[in-house]
Order: structure tokens, then sequence, then C-alpha cells
């Protein structure tokens, strides 16, 4: 059992979520407060200090960032996890950016979640840990030392050049090195050659007080090289003086040699936290369906490549598809085959293209296509041809024949417009006369 000392306020606007959250957890023996509302959240962060909040993002009129500046205006060594949905993504990344240690996503996962409350309070404890020494407080050496050797996080030491002198034990579940193989070895030759220059030369600046004035995120390697990489943000700080490391007789046998530590650094690891940037920015930027660039990052890579055919003088065109057909197929087998046959078409559509080339899913039945460096009309009127045929083609969809036709406008740079808005605009306007008229072909602006 852990230290009933321990304070948890958990907020959740579920009351059945916020019974079964708080019940799992008195089993661990922690103190544990709820709040199912803004305002007695707010009242319970006022008039108490908190070793972790759960911070529930969705809970009506909460002000989740204020919220935010008044636990840490409380107490600065307060962890906070914040809590959210699928809905709340961005907000979620903008209460790490400004101090929350992690994210969590609900529904919670039981399993994932009790590690991550362990770290998060063994982080509280370190917090009030160099609190209290920043304040002249004094703590028993041992007291430190089972602080650090508990941390879930990566805590170390290094010297002036940046070889390790001391590492905790963290390192061996993290990333699989033994402690002592470390030792004498410089920082860098466990940090991914390609985040190398994030470290800008700073591991070997002579005067440490001025060492590392930023946090740093960088991916370490494991020992095990199959294994995934982990991001790692990394807190460097000088100590207040050089200290002497007693070294164990492996160190001493493999003849490292480490000099005095002089800088104290704490890594804690961000993968999961990466992990949910990397769907978030994937959700702002793709389809969820197909998989195909969306509206935004079309319109990106439009704006790139209009400012470089200016510069090469080249040309390149803009194409607009509607499929002919979709709705009745929607319409008549239901949502789900719509979708289905929206990814056929993806994959056959990504097949009619050059490597270079953008196709990207607008919305509903609408497609877009940036050809960069086309030679002339000739060569974009050939691969609308080739897409033409491609949907043409009958599509078999859980044994069912399905057949769609396709309308496809297409303006030019620089005849049809130098303008982004031109451009979109001609290949639409083209694409409705083909569509209004014969269906199933092609037009040029």
């Amino acid at each position: 059992m852990e230290t009933g000392l321990v304070k948890i306020l958990i907020s959740d606007c579920n009351p059945g979520a916020l019974h079964a959250l708080k019940s799992t957890l008195l089993k661990f023996g922690y103190a544990v407060f709820t709040a199912s509302d803004a305002l007695k959240l707010s009242f319970l962060i006022k008039n108490n200090r908190f070793d972790l909040v759960l911070l529930d993002l969705t809970m009506p009129t909460l002000d989740a960032l204020k919220t935010l500046e008044q636990i840490h205006s409380n107490s600065t060594s307060t962890a906070i996890i914040s809590v959210g949905d699928s809905a709340h993504d961005d907000l979620a990344i903008e209460t790490v950016r400004r101090g929350a240690y992690d994210l969590m996503i609900k529904p919670y996962d039981t399993q994932a979640m009790i590690p991550l409350i362990r770290r998060a309070i063994y982080h509280s404890i370190q917090t009030s840990y160099d609190d209290a020494l920043s304040n002249e407080v004094e703590f028993s050496g041992d007291v430190y030392q089972f602080m650090v050797e508990q941390s879930h996080d990566i805590q170390f030491l290094i010297d002036n050049a940046g070889n390790f002198t001391f590492i905790n034990k963290r390192v061996e579940t993290l990333l699989g090195y033994h402690r002592s193989e470390l030792i004498g070895k410089h920082f860098t030759d466990i940090v991914c050659d390609d985040d190398l220059d994030k470290l800008d030369s700073r591991l070997n600046v002579k005067n440490h007080h001025h060492f590392f004035s930023r946090n740093i995120e960088v991916r370490l390697k494991c020992r095990n090289k199959n294994r995934d990489m982990h991001y790692f943000d990394i807190t460097f700080s000088p100590l207040p003086q050089p200290v002497i490391m007693p070294h164990s007789m492996d160190v001493i046998k493999a003849g490292n040699s480490p000099g005095l530590a002089q800088i104290f650094a704490v890594a804690h690891d961000v993968t999961a936290r990466k992990k949910v940037e990397k769907v978030v920015n994937n959700k702002a930027s793709y389809d969820q369906l197909t998989g195909l660039p969306n509206k935004v990052l079309f319109n990106d890579r439009l704006h790139l490549e209009l400012a470089q055919a200016k510069r090469d003088a080249s040309i390149f065109a803009v194409m607009y598809l509607d499929l002919d057909g979709f709705k009745t197929i929607n319409d008549t087998y239901g949502h789900s085959i719509g979708d289905k046959v929206l990814m056929a078409i993806s994959t056959r559509l990504r097949a009619c293209l050059r490597e270079g080339d953008t196709l990207a899913r607008m919305g509903g039945d609408e497609f877009a296509l940036l050809l960069p460096q086309v030679k002339n009309r000739q060569e974009a009127a050939k691969v609308a041809k080739k897409i033409t045929f491609e949907v043409n083609r009958s599509f078999i969809i859980e044994g069912n024949n399905h057949h769609l036709s396709v309308s496809v406008g297409i303006s030019l740079f620089p005849d049809d417009g130098e303008t982004e808005r031109l451009l979109i605009d001609g290949a639409d306007h083209a694409m409705y006369k083909i569509k209004h008229g014969q269906k199933n072909g092609y037009q040029f602006h």
C-alpha cells in the first residue's frame, strides 16, 4: 500500500466515472478528493494543496487554462494530468505546454493509468524537494537517494565535459542499459544521431553555470537497437558545487574515469505525449477515412507549389473531381458501403499519380489534385483520362457491383490564374460545367 498522505484531486463531470476512479485509487491508499463541477473544483484547489490533480477538460464551464494557473499558483509542485477526449486534443496539448505533467484520454484505461499516476506523484515529490532545496530546507541524503532511485524519470549527473558520473536505475527499465556501462561515457552516446544538432554543442561549454537555460526534447537510444527510441524532455541544472561520485569496481575495471559531477539532469519520458501529438497533427492534416491529405494540407501544398512555380517559371495543374452517382450508392446501401467505395476510389486515384503529386479529399465525394511540373495541357489531360478510366471500372463491395463516373475540372498556372483562389475557383467552375452537362469527363477552365 502506498502512503495515504498523498493527496489526489479527481475532477470528472461523469458521476459514475468519478466514483469508479475514486474507488480504484483508494485501494492504493491515496487520500482522494472529488469534484464533479467547475465550482467545486475551484473551491478545493483554493483551499487545499494536492500532490496530483486529474483535470477533466470536458467539464462544462471549466476554463482549463485558468484552472491550471490556479493550481500552479497554489503549489508549484502539484502534478497535473489533463484528461480529455478526441474533441479536446488541441486544449490537452496546450495544457502540457503550460506545465501539465502528462495527458490521459477517456475512457480510462486502468492498466495504463496507475503507472502514469505513480510517475506523476514521484514527479510531485521531486519538485517538492527541489523547492525545499531552493529555500535552504535541509533534507537527509538518504531520503534524497531513495527519492532519486524510486523516481520514474531518468536522473543523472554529468561532468563539465558531458560524461556520466551517476545515473539512477530507471535507465535500465526504460532504455535497457546497465548503469555501470554508461558511467564515464559521453551523454551524447545515447542521443539519437538526428537530434545531436539540437544540443548545439552546449555539453562542452566551460562555464557550467550557464549550462542549458531551457529544457530540450531529444530521442534517446535503447541498448536493444530493435526497440523504438523514446522521446525525453530533459532539464539540465548546474550543481551549487562540484561533487565527487563513488564508483563501483565494475566502472573502475572498465577504465572509465569521469570527472567531477557538475550538472544534474532529469529526463522525463514523453513518448506517450508525442504519440498523442502525432494523432492530433494527423487529424489536423489528413482525412480520417481515406488517409489522404485534407483541405488544409492541400491548400498548404498549393501555396508552396505556387511560390516554387513563380521562381522556376514552371507550369502546374489543379484538378477538382466530383463523383457522379455516389449519392445514389450512399442512399441505397448506406454510409458504411459508401465509405468503402470512397476508400476504394482513393486507392485507384493514388495509382494514377506520379511521385510528388498530391491527392486530397476535400469533403464528401469531392477530391482535388495538385500536379506540379506539367509540361502542357496535354500532359494534364492524360492524367484526367486515366482518372476517368479508373473510376469507370466497376467496384465490387460486399458482393455487389457498383458503377460510378467522375467529373474533372482543370486549371493551369499561370494561364488560368496566378493566385491560389483563382486556380481553385477555376478548376471548381470547370468541374461544375461538365457535371451539369455530359458528366463523366474532364474540362479545362
